[in-house]
């Protein structure tokens, strides 16, 4: 068994990555010659991020370079739609917890009553 995986031109309105803000690609993949094909999204920074084991292996690159088997999908448009509503979403979600987070350090140091 060999995994294949070929790059496709990078679509238009393709969000960025929502863990490291690289760019994101557009990939072809399937298992072998006869199965059938799937695309996924995946980040372009497989370079380390962070500190690393010994290995090399665990936390090497961003944790979407290699997505899960959920952003795998039969077609490009399918592919390219849960890549961006999910990035929409992750981005929106941090930037909640983010200003929810500052607004307690903001309001930490006010004088209470």
């Amino acid at each position: 068994m060999k995994d294949d995986y070929k790059q496709l031109p990078t679509p238009e309105g393709l969000e960025a990555c929502p863990c490291c803000g690289s760019p994101a690609e557009l990939w072809r993949y399937s298992e072998d010659i006869t199965s059938p094909t799937q695309t996924v999204v995946c980040c372009s920074r497989g370079d380390a991020i962070g500190p690393q084991e010994e290995d090399g292996l665990a936390g090497a690159g961003c944790p979407l370079y290699m997505p899960p088997n959920g952003f795998y999908c039969a077609t490009q448009r399918e592919a390219v739609k849960y890549w961006n509503d999910f990035a929409k979403a992750l981005t929106a979600l941090q930037r909640k917890n983010r200003w929810d987070h500052a607004q307690v350090l903001r309001t930490k140091d006010l004088p209470h009553e």
